[in-house]
């Protein structure tokens, strides 16, 4: 190698903030070319912390995708956390650059560790696969396989549309990856069941309905008209505006009180069972106040799965 350019430019991470950079590039001696291009050698430990043809590090890039796609952050929230926290300013458009770049190593470190995966998958005593595929008119179809009891997503694409010939090829994939599932749950549509069927052909593998979709389905059927009846006499009452005033109140009556009443609620739940008596005084106010809360936060908490009372007033008088 022989030293081509010395090169001056900024560098960004969270471990360092914002900093100058003078590195120098080498080259091929020999004139060695790769894919048309010049074999260049960065500096080792600058390769190490920035990404390549940027100035912003990996670590930028995992705050932007964590931020991003785990905790649900806007783009202009992302860039204020970057600004206010470590000093460093990014446009919009890297900000949107960085995800996807986020996107593409996660895809990479998932598949250069699927033999892991496949070992801790083969410890559990096997493991039950999950196909779901859902999407928007006009926007595609996004098709997910994960594990059943780790909950652990193996696979997710993003397909035309919802059918045998585009599912088919990804659930042999992922077996061929992590191994061959001791069970495989779907859901009601024509397609995946088709998928499914196919995907298992004549080995002893069990094929099971989504409970959730198909009490849904039924509930529809028999219910759809008493549902909508009960959902427009909540809104002529309005209920959750009135429930949410009924939780405001008995907060701001708890005042000072509010950690005895906390402790009153746990007393309560850690108690043996009692019927359904409230315990008395603040503590049956805050139990009351939790429970309201609940019904207010319960499609956001649930996560499509519901969530109990007890969790829920566990939940409220500890936040």
């Amino acid at each position: 190698m022989k030293v081509e350019k010395t090169v001056c430019h900024r560098g960004m991470t969270l471990a360092h903030g914002c900093f100058q950079v003078r590195e120098v590039v080498h080259v091929c001696a020999r004139g060695c070319r790769h894919g048309g291009r010049r074999v260049r050698q960065r500096h080792a430990g600058l390769a190490e912390i920035l990404l390549p043809r940027s100035t912003v590090g990996y670590d930028v890039m995992t705050f932007v995708g964590l931020e991003r796609f785990v905790h649900h952050r806007q783009r202009e929230e992302i860039r204020a956390a970057l600004r206010e926290r470590y000093g460093i300013v990014l446009s919009s458009g890297e900000i949107s650059t960085l995800g996807r770049r986020f996107l593409v190593y996660l895809e990479a470190l998932h598949e250069r560790h699927a033999a892991d995966v496949r070992a801790a998958l083969a410890a559990d005593g096997g493991w039950p696969l999950h196909v779901d595929a859902t999407g928007e008119d006009g926007r595609g179809t996004l098709l997910c396989v994960y594990t059943g009891w780790r909950r652990w997503v193996l696979g997710a694409w993003k397909i035309p549309t919802e059918r045998t010939d585009a599912i088919l090829p990804r659930l042999r994939a992922v077996e061929a990856r992590f191994g061959a599932p001791c069970a495989v749950m779907r859901v009601l549509g024509k397609a995946v069941i088709e998928a499914a069927r196919d995907f298992v052909g004549t080995r002893r593998i069990p094929v099971l309905g989504c409970h959730l979709h198909f009490l849904k389905d039924v509930g529809k059927d028999l219910l759809a008209g008493a549902h909508d009846e009960l959902r427009t006499l909540f809104r002529r009452f309005e209920v959750t505006g009135k429930l949410r005033a009924l939780a405001r109140d008995l907060g701001r009556g708890l005042g000072a009180d509010l950690e005895s009443a906390r402790e009153g609620v746990t007393r309560w739940m850690t108690a043996p069972a009692q019927g359904h008596e409230l315990p008395p005084g603040q503590a049956g106010l805050a139990t009351v106040r939790a429970l309201a809360q609940w019904v207010l936060d319960v499609a956001r908490d649930g996560q499509d799965e519901g969530v109990s009372p007890r969790t829920a007033v566990a939940r409220r008088h500890s936040a």
